[in-house]
């Protein structure tokens, strides 16, 4: 079984997107801002990330967070990104490591992305929650 993490401020958009992976037998948790992904990764490791960029509450930035608590996480990361993101001498080690999409997409585009993710990395699923201290 695979575990995603669906991270994005638009409810319609979370919701189907949690819908279509959940009915191919995912376990998925959805959090509607940076702050709640972050507090998800805190509970849990995912074998993947997709995550809308521009939304309240820390944002496309939560990451940066979120790969210091479990550094097993690069290389999963889905960015999804109404404007081309800033230019990769700004943020150089996440731009190269992680997938970046630009809206409009389609569920298919996304798919085979997460499905490029999937295949190239091993699962997490047995990876222990971080103990908060």
């Amino acid at each position: 079984m695979l575990f995603a993490l669906i991270v994005d401020d638009h409810v319609a958009l979370r919701s189907a997107v949690v819908r279509h992976f959940e009915r191919r037998g995912w376990q998925v948790v959805s959090a509607a801002n940076g702050l709640q992904g972050l507090d998800a990764v805190r509970r849990r490791s995912f074998d993947i990330v997709i995550s809308d960029v521009n939304m309240p509450k820390r944002g496309g930035v939560w990451w940066e967070s979120a790969l210091a608590l479990r550094p097993e996480l690069r290389g999963r990361f889905i960015l999804i990104s109404s404007e081309p993101l800033p230019e990769p001498r700004v943020m150089p080690d996440f731009v190269e490591s992680e997938h970046i999409l630009l809206k409009p997409l389609s569920l298919a585009t996304l798919c085979d992305a997460v499905q490029r993710v999937v295949q190239t990395e091993p699962s997490l699923a047995s990876v222990p929650r971080v103990r908060s201290g």
